[in-house]
């Protein structure tokens, strides 16, 4: 399943509609969710950050589909794994603490690494760890911003799903890869698959182009990705931005026949009223994925900085 809507703006009663209308032919979240009640919504909280600055998963979004789950009666609960920072800062910033409170929705940041066995043939990433949290639930939904990335070209719902790794250890994945962008992204697409999402809503509202993952510019592309294939998600959001797909790097990890199948599945919605290829949008210039020296103990001191004020 993957649907393509149009949202102009950060509105929950225009996303509700958006959603209503994308989730219909499964029977809207009551047919998703059947038989599962404890559901983890997983927003993309890089850093705690104002919402305009188009950094962060919008407010407006995880808190519309934290309401459609209340209303049948879920226990719904919101978590991530920050670059820096905590879950309960991020929704600090974006003004909605008080109302996750009244709402009942727990709000908590992944700490507990579980081991599981990494992509065949990888002896870089033999065994990786994803949040023993997410063991507690019986569904997790993923909610990520539509951006561009310097070190991976677009991040969109596989790469959101790297927030399910706790603490450093994501950023001391990006050297074991030994700067190797393929390597890295097939150890992205095993730690989703393990993830397991039974949805992906990409909040493509106002997206991020000319730099990111943070830093950018906001770009009005009013569009909303659902999908209950977070490849096919990133594929469409590549087809928007007039973006290669086989020029990056998940892309490209995945080979020729997964691809084939992915504009497969997509063909429908690229020939649908609601696409169009966003003009003017902007990629991002590329880095290494593997960090440098000062980029190591500029991460150490953001640690420590947000660490001091730990909410």
């Amino acid at each position: 399943m993957i649907e393509l809507h149009r949202v102009e703006k950060y509105d929950r009663a225009s996303i509700r509609a958006a959603l209503a209308a994308a989730l219909a032919p499964a029977g809207g979240f009551a047919g998703l969710l059947a038989g599962r009640e404890r559901i983890v919504l997983k927003p993309n909280f890089i850093i705690p950050e104002r919402a305009d600055r188009c950094a962060t998963t919008h407010p407006d979004v995880y808190m519309t589909v934290a309401a459609m789950l209340l209303e049948l009666g879920k226990s719904v609960s919101i978590a991530d794994s920050p670059a820096f920072g905590t879950a309960c800062q991020a929704i600090k910033l974006h003004r909605v603490q008080d109302e996750c409170r009244d709402l009942g929705i727990d709000v908590f940041t992944f700490r507990q690494p579980q081991a599981f066995d990494g992509p065949a043939g990888q002896s870089r990433y033999k065994t990786l760890t994803i949040a023993g949290e997410l063991d507690r639930f019986d569904a997790l939904i993923n909610l990520p911003k539509l951006k561009v990335h310097q070190q991976f070209v677009v991040t969109g719902a596989t790469k959101n799903l790297y927030g399910c790794v706790t603490g450093n250890r994501k950023f001391f994945r990006h050297n074991v890869c030994a700067n190797d962008p393929v390597r890295f992204a097939q150890m992205i697409v095993a730690n989703a698959r393990r993830a397991a999402p039974v949805l992906n809503i990409g909040d493509g509202i106002m997206a991020m182009h000319v730099k990111g993952p943070r830093g950018g510019e906001p770009y009005p592309l009013q569009r909303l990705i659902v999908s209950d294939d977070f490849l096919a998600l990133d594929w469409l959001f590549c087809r928007l931005i007039d973006q290669d797909p086989m020029a990056t790097p998940l892309f490209e990890a995945l080979g020729a026949a997964a691809c084939e199948r992915l504009a497969a599945d997509c063909r429908a919605v690229l020939a649908g009223a609601a696409f169009g290829v966003a003009p003017e949008f902007m990629p991002s210039y590329r880095t290494d994925i593997s960090f440098r020296p000062q980029h190591i103990l500029r991460s150490a001191w953001r640690s420590l900085m947000f660490r001091l004020h730990r909410a």
